[in-house]
């Protein structure tokens, strides 16, 4: 299965580890949820998602990523202005 997988699936995965390892830094404290670094891996994993998505389309996956992002984009910019 490894070798079936192609370099757009692989970025998929990327975006997909880099959303769980941003969710579990925050979870253990190695990063605040108040940095922006935070919301720039989830949006840059959510971005990576969607990516993927465009090559393979699931509605339902599309609609979460998209959402995760707007979540990501939101955030950085409250804490953007707060600065």
């Amino acid at each position: 299965m490894l070798f079936d997988l192609t370099f757009i699936d692989w970025v998929g995965i990327v975006g997909s580890f880099l959303i769980a390892g941003a969710y579990l830094a925050v979870s253990r404290a190695w990063v605040s949820a108040e940095r922006p670094a935070f919301h720039l891996i989830n949006l840059g994993g959510a971005f990576m998602i969607l990516v993927s998505l465009w090559y393979r389309p699931n509605a339902g996956a599309i609609l979460i990523e998209l959402l995760w992002m707007g979540i990501a984009i939101l955030s950085l910019l409250r804490w953007a202005r707060r600065r």
